[in-house]
């Protein structure tokens, strides 16, 4: 198995969080050759930067974390707040509520880790996009590698 690519940085819980979040995933992933995640990569961040910066005291910095592997990239955003995030029933006329509904549609994967240190409590939202399937080439008659085998015909 290859070694996975990590990166953590601290941000603080202020309203230009979630643009820097979004800056500093996409030149990870361009740089560790992920372009094909960044894209959603920095929306989900955003979602989950701007949630840990509405809930969690200002003067608690936000930690992301981000490990890279062959077949998966998982963002993880820590913050001071127990409170954690929901899927709420939302209304057409609302204004917020939506953010944890794309994580959760567009993730593979996610959840919440509470933060039991005494010091400072608080939770890991995290979620992964797995890396997309390639499929496979297909197969052209006209070259001989690729051909089909010979079909057997088995005893009459």
């Amino acid at each position: 198995m290859a070694e996975a690519l990590t990166a953590r940085f601290d941000l603080p819980a202020n309203a230009r969080a979630a643009g820097r979040a979004r800056r500093l995933i996409n030149e990870l992933l361009t740089t560790w050759g992920r372009e094909e995640d960044a894209e959603v990569a920095r929306l989900l961040v955003s979602e989950v930067v701007t949630n840990a910066v509405r809930y969690t005291r200002s003067n608690d910095p936000l930690r992301v974390q981000v490990i890279a592997q062959s077949d998966r990239v998982r963002i993880a955003v820590g913050d001071g707040s127990t409170m954690r995030p929901v899927l709420r029933a939302v209304r057409d006329d609302d204004e917020s509520g939506r953010g944890m509904h794309l994580v959760a549609a567009l993730a593979s994967e996610w959840g919440v880790v509470d933060t039991l240190a005494d010091d400072s409590p608080g939770k890991h939202v995290w979620f992964e996009l797995a890396a997309p399937v390639q499929p496979p080439l297909p197969r052209d008659p006209r070259n001989p590698a690729d051909a089909a085998p010979p079909a057997t015909v088995g005893p009459c």
